[in-house]
């Protein structure tokens, strides 16, 4: 059945101790990406840029999906981009509405086990960090 826990949210933790720069990127966003790891490189201090990385072979996806999932991860807001500045929080992609979690399963037979009730539960817990997210960046502008 795989992990049934959620995975510990470690940007968060990275920004609750206090880390200059704190950062999420995925490789699907190229530009995004290296832009956050040469502000990681600039920071005085210690810094954190948490990357999302596709692997096909273990998500079982086709290798020529990765760009897309990336992509999918990014705009289903299971892995959103953001940023942590001295405590300010900034999304780097904000969505009017999210895609539905769906697109993004549906193409990894990693979930193929997943019900319909466990992805309407997974897409309700991810809805709600997303809004509790644009609320402290919100809070940052």
């Amino acid at each position: 059945m795989g992990q049934i826990t959620w995975k510990k949210n470690m940007p968060a933790i990275a920004a609750a101790h206090n880390i200059p720069y704190v950062a999420t990127a995925c490789p699907s966003y190229p530009i995004d990406l290296v832009q956050k790891v040469k502000k990681a490189a600039d920071t005085e201090g210690p810094a954190y840029v948490h990357i999302l990385s596709v692997c096909p072979t273990g998500w079982r996806s086709a290798p020529e999906l990765s760009i897309r999932l990336g992509r999918l991860a990014v705009e289903t807001g299971i892995f959103p981009l953001y940023e942590v500045e001295k405590g300010q929080h900034r999304l780097s992609m904000d969505f009017p509405k999210l895609k539905p979690i769906r697109d993004y399963i549906k193409l990894q037979g990693r979930f193929r086990h997943l019900t319909d009730e466990m992805i309407e539960e997974i897409e309700k817990r991810v809805h709600k960090e997303y809004r509790q997210l644009k609320e402290k960046a919100t809070k940052g502008a």
